[in-house]
């Protein structure tokens, strides 16, 4: 049976892809969240009653805590086989009203958790010459976006450390691949996250931000509400890259139901195809 890791498993992707998942014969899951023992007490309870579930306590920004639960799963199970990057956190508001001590909180959780836990998990992987990292990022990470550029940012840092890395870890039997959702109804967008926190910028920005902050929550409120893009497509991605064979999933996996599915996978393509086309320019 092989060990799957996945991150932020307490709602949204991660949970109904904990749950789907544990539907499957051939996996033990660790399902990873906070606050186990409080606020995500009762979802903890709920996953762990599920066949071949562990639930674990873990923030993602500890590097105490990433050590001690990937040495525990890998003591308990012999090794970690796939690890799901999920866990990440939402942000808004101007890129001038951040403080850089909010900047740094986000990419934290965004860029340098899932970095913690790739070089945990690593050694082991490259090891046996086997494994498989599945990072979420975001359509964002290919486009940055009025009020979002901090977010759209931390998702750019995120496809760079995957696509720069995929050739070295590909060499030694590891895939590290990228799933990028578009808009969809999670509670990603409904939590706090890590905003803007420097108020009298924005207030001097004259009542902008807020009037545009409106406007683009009623439009992508608009669009989500004509257009029902349905979670369970990347979850369904997910399981469906999980199954496939070793060297043919793509590194770069896009799944939006607003923009669609073609002009997805055509951004996806043409970033492949302009990188190719600077490599082969600079010899490589």
């Amino acid at each position: 049976m092989k060990t799957i890791l996945i991150t932020g498993a307490s709602s949204g992707f991660g949970k109904l892809l904990t749950q789907q998942l544990a539907q499957k014969e051939q996996y033990h899951i660790v399902a990873t969240m906070r606050n186990t023992d409080s606020s995500n007490a009762t979802v903890k309870k709920e996953l762990e009653s599920l066949h071949n579930v562990d639930v674990l306590a873990l923030d993602v920004t500890s590097e105490e805590e990433v050590q001690h639960v990937t040495q525990k799963v890998a003591q308990k199970y012999s090794s970690i086989d796939i690890l799901i990057n999920n866990a990440g956190v939402f942000g808004g508001g101007l890129l001038e009203a951040h403080s850089i001590t909010q900047v740094q909180k986000l990419f934290d959780v965004n860029v340098y958790a899932p970095l913690r836990l790739m070089k945990a998990v690593l050694p082991s992987m490259r090891q046996k010459q086997d494994g498989l990292i599945i990072n979420l990022s975001s359509m964002l990470g290919f486009f940055s976006i009025p009020l979002n550029a901090v977010y759209c940012a931390s998702k750019f840092a995120l496809e760079a450390l995957v696509s720069g890395s995929y050739s070295e870890l590909i060499s030694k039997g590891v895939e590290n691949i990228l799933v990028e959702p578009g808009s969809f109804p999670t509670t990603l967008y409904q939590k706090s996250g890590i905003k803007a926190d420097l108020s009298d910028v924005t207030l001097s920005y004259a009542g902008w931000a807020e009037q545009m902050t409106a406007y683009a929550n009623q439009a992508v409120y608009k669009a989500i509400q004509e257009n029902q893009p349905d979670p369970q497509a990347v979850v369904q991605k997910i399981i469906d890259l999980i199954s496939m064979e070793k060297g043919s999933r793509p590194m770069r996996n896009p799944i939006d139901q607003i923009s669609g599915e073609d002009f997805a996978q055509k951004v996806a393509h043409d970033i492949e195809s302009l990188a190719q086309t600077q490599m082969k320019a600079y010899g490589f």
